[in-house]
């Protein structure tokens, strides 16, 4: 069984056929490390260097075959260059756990530790032959010297013959979150978390169903900011599989679909992403094999920037030729065309949003409450702004959750999944329609939301006021 048919444990691949949404200004670039004659995927940045998962030759002396005489997967490393271009890639020294059949890997923060997934049972290789039906386990693999020697089984409180696959550390180390089969699962395979505790694992528990659907979910990466990216073929997305975002620090958030060029409709998965937010790398099928990818998101390139205006459609009416009598009492009576009238030869409404309204004023005779005449008829189109519209509170204190939620409003709206991007003011940003941020330093920030609409970029922003409440 090849390292692919371990993974198919937790992936089926499909192909489909590609039909992106045009218009992002978000860049890819395939690497250098790719090749149509085999597979890579589940990139990791460690210490200005990219670690993945291929089934690449190792070695032009020994290769290992399963017994379908494909090559095994294995970790590899090439050095990272700013330009995202590679040096030559090499199999990681050390064990061979790492070499044979191996999985995605995730590091401690030190770089000192990777934790992998491999068959439980003792392993026995063979040249051209293999044998293996054993479940994944959890492994902890440490370095001495330069290569990554000490290997030790995972401590984590489970029960079974149950698979573990796709780990993926939390920046501080103290939550593990990987993929599973279990009963408890909403689906074929569930992201579940362990906590660390006295230097175990605690028994895992499955994220929820805000994240785990009756599909696939796989490749967990947690990101420093909170938010947890992963992969999923259950949520409704743009292909078959496609990644995905939630902020873990909101209970009220809901998963975030990564825009196109990202994702696409072949299978796009397994991805990293740096520290800013705006760059990282991910892998995809889209021209045949698996292939890796970098992204990065340009910076604002606002032309013009406009502030949000909530809609006015409130309006002083009064008719400036009043009837006179000197035998009827008469009031004047307005009818908006609302369900709602006053009376008065001057007034004050207010209409219940945009739509066509009829105004009519009419003289009423007050002793038969009947109409004497019309005084005006006509009919009045109330529009909204055209504007990206989200709505921020005007202060907020340090650490607090800021939900936000854009739309459009009276434009329309070029792609089908319109595509935002968030500027907070601090050099953070973020992409979606629901996004949550906490400030960290007092002060006044402009937050500024942008999207592609019309065949060109359009920006519009409020201002918060950032407090320290001690």
């Amino acid at each position: 069984m090849t390292c692919k048919e371990i993974i198919s444990l937790f992936l089926f691949w499909g192909i489909l056929t590609l039909n992106p949404l045009a218009g992002q200004d978000i860049k890819i670039q395939k690497l250098p490390i790719s090749s149509p004659e085999t597979d890579e995927f589940a990139p990791v940045v460690h210490d200005s260097t990219l670690y993945f998962v291929s089934n690449r030759r190792a070695s032009l002396l020994v290769t290992y075959f399963n017994q379908n005489h494909e090559i095994l997967y294995g970790i590899f490393n090439a050095p990272l260059r700013h330009d995202n271009t590679t040096g030559r890639a090499n199999p990681v020294s050390g064990t061979k756990l790492l070499s044979l059949d191996a999985g995605p890997i995730t590091f401690s923060n030190k770089g000192t530790m990777i934790i992998a997934a491999q068959p439980s049972e003792q392993l026995r290789f063979y040249r051209k032959k293999r044998h293996r039906t054993a479940p994944l386990v959890l492994y902890n693999i440490e370095k001495v010297g330069v290569d990554w020697q000490k290997v030790e089984k995972l401590q984590i409180e489970i029960s079974g013959d149950i698979s573990l696959g796709h780990p993926a550390l939390s920046p501080d180390g103290k939550q593990l979150y990987f993929v599973a089969e279990m009963e408890d699962g909403y689906g074929a395979t569930d992201i579940y978390v362990s906590q660390k505790v006295n230097n175990r694992w605690s028994q895992p528990q499955n994220i929820g169903p805000k994240v785990n659907t009756p599909g696939r979910e796989l490749f967990p990466f947690i990101h420093p900011s909170g938010k947890l990216y992963f992969t999923s073929d259950g949520h409704k997305g743009i292909g078959n599989f496609d990644i995905y975002y939630i902020d873990l620090s909101n209970p009220n958030s809901d998963p975030v679909l990564l825009p196109a060029p990202i994702n696409t409709s072949f299978n796009d998965f397994s991805c990293y992403i740096k520290q800013d937010n705006n760059h990282g790398f991910f892998a995809s099928d889209r021209d045949g094999s698996d292939d890796i990818y970098a992204f990065s998101i340009p910076p604002f390139t606002c032309s013009e920037l406009q502030k949000i205006e909530e809609d006015q459609f409130c309006f002083t009416f009064f008719e400036n030729g009043p009837f006179k009598s000197d035998t009827l009492p008469y009031i004047y009576r307005w009818d908006f065309g609302d369900g709602h009238e006053a009376e008065g030869l001057e007034v004050d409404h207010c209409f219940p949003g945009p739509g066509q309204y009829h105004i009519q004023l009419n003289v009423i005779d007050t002793l038969l409450n009947e109409e004497l005449f019309s005084v005006a008829s006509y009919n009045l189109s109330l529009e909204p702004k055209k504007q990206i519209w989200f709505q921020a509170p005007d202060t907020i204190e340090i650490g607090q959750t800021l939900n936000l939620k854009a739309s459009i409003q009276a434009f329309n709206p070029t792609h089908e999944n319109t595509f935002f991007r968030w500027d907070f003011g601090t050099g953070d940003i973020s992409i979606g329609a629901k996004i949550s941020y906490k400030y960290q330093k007092p002060g006044r920030y402009k937050i500024i939301c942008s999207t592609q609409i019309e065949n060109k970029t359009v920006c519009f922003y409020q201002e918060i006021e950032v407090i320290d409440p001690q």
